[in-house]
């Protein structure tokens, strides 16, 4: 008897280490989770070196101005010139022309290189970029900059009427904390892979899944109530809180806790990770106030669906979704193939819009009233369906009619095809074309 108590003594005790140690176990593994998911997440942030004009450096995390925060963000800016247009012959500037009534080329003198001087509207281009295909940017002047790509293109870009140019910088440097720099004081912003070992302080992604009905649902990080305007209120990190009131007062729950929210009539049911759940509404957070959801999906673009369209939204726990500094590889030259309506094919590199020549430029447009920027490299096809609108269909497989914009309606001015190395360019006109298929 007592032989049989030792071994049950025995067996106690390595039964009571066996559980500490996979307690432990346990705990290491909760450990390591939790670090690798907080470095994946920073990973989506920007990350960079600020060099000041006398020579001080700032390393760490960015945030441009006081939006821009993740790589796949926007940079929004006037290009200040445009190259391709030299390429025109002056019978085919003229059809751009007569297209237009003429007003943009009034008083331009086709004879002579004034026309290359920008003097007119039309070839004033938007530049829009995610982040996370730029190497460098210096500022050149009070609302001017360069932005040199990772395939080292450098653009000029103009402020005027955009925010991004001309105004600041923060950096959460990991010695000082949060240091804003204004753009006068900038020499450089060189992006870099994040190598800190520290949180982002400015705040962790919200990942979620977007539900917007018959337009689709689209995952990625989100903005929530940001419109279209810059200026508008919006919640974009874990911390921030989403506003409205229920039958016992007024409630700010920190995204963190959310789990699901679902439009219910003139507010929203909410859902926490924990179980619990509340319908509030009151705020412009839970109403048709709401200015949109503005979501970033890495095999889309940026898409902003207004709340009309909104019918709910999941947020992720595990990161599957996003983009990374190193994700952005070199980008090419737009190449495929043309089609005209006549059955004439030219293959080759692609000038589009006599603009947008390079895989990182942005394809805007407009599904009724959900906003799309779609990146060129996102792009498969584009087929012209009337004045108005044209359907584009993406590598994914996705398909999306898209109008209220020059890049797919017949305000575009056409495109120019390099056939080859030496050959003039063939020019084609936006009526002409029937489908244009990218490599």
């Amino acid at each position: 008897m007592r032989y049989v108590c030792f071994m049950n003594r025995t067996e106690h005790s390595i039964h009571r280490r066996l559980r500490q140690g996979l307690l432990a176990l346990g705990v290491i593994v909760g450990m390591l989770i939790i670090i690798n998911k907080t470095k994946a997440q920073t990973n989506l942030a920007l990350y960079g070196t600020v060099t000041t004009i006398n020579g001080d450096t700032y390393k760490g995390y960015l945030r441009w101005g006081d939006d821009e925060t993740f790589w796949t963000d926007l940079i929004n800016a006037q290009k200040s010139s445009n190259d391709f247009l030299k390429l025109l012959s002056e019978k085919e500037i003229k059809e751009i022309s007569n297209k237009d009534g003429g007003d943009s080329w009034l008083g331009i003198d086709l004879g002579v290189l004034s026309i290359w001087e920008d003097k007119f509207s039309r070839t004033n281009h938007q530049f829009d970029a995610q982040f996370g295909d730029i190497k460098f940017i210096k500022p050149s002047g009070r609302s001017k900059g360069l932005a040199t790509m990772k395939n080292n293109v450098t653009i000029e870009l103009l402020g005027p009427g955009y925010e991004d140019i001309g105004g600041s910088v923060s950096v959460f440097d990991d010695e000082l904390g949060k240091v804003k720099i204004n753009w006068d004081r900038i020499e450089k912003v060189e992006f870099l892979q994040s190598t800190s070992s520290q949180p982002n302080g400015f705040g962790e992604p919200i990942l979620a899944k977007v539900n917007a009905g018959r337009r689709g649902t689209f995952t990625g990080t989100i903005q929530w109530d940001q419109g279209v305007s810059k200026n508008t209120h919006n919640e974009r990190f874990l911390d921030d809180v989403l506003n409205g009131k229920d039958r016992n007062g007024d409630k700010e729950i920190p995204f963190r806790s959310i789990a699901k929210i679902t439009k219910n009539r003139n507010g929203v049911d909410v859902m926490l990770k924990s179980g619990r759940e509340f319908y509030l509404t009151g705020s412009n957070d839970v109403n048709d106030e709401n200015s949109g959801i503005l979501i970033n999906d890495p095999e889309i673009g940026q898409i902003v669906i207004p709340w009309r369209d909104f019918e709910s939204l999941e947020t992720i726990e595990e990161l599957k979704t996003g983009l990374k500094y190193s994700d952005f590889k070199s980008p090419k030259g737009l190449r495929g193939k043309v089609i005209t309506v006549n059955g004439e094919e030219h293959s080759g590199l692609i000038a589009y819009d006599l603009d947008e020549a390079w895989e990182f430029e942005i394809l805007d447009g407009q599904d009724d009233r959900v906003t799309y920027k779609i990146p060129f490299k996102n792009i498969k096809n584009i087929i012209p369906k009337n004045y108005a609108y044209s359907m584009v269909i993406l590598r994914n497989g996705m398909n999306v009619l898209l109008g209220e914009s020059r890049d797919v309606s017949e305000e575009n001015d056409g495109v120019l095809v390099f056939t080859s190395k030496d050959a003039k360019p063939v020019y084609i006109r936006w009526s002409k074309i029937d489908e244009i298929i990218f490599d």
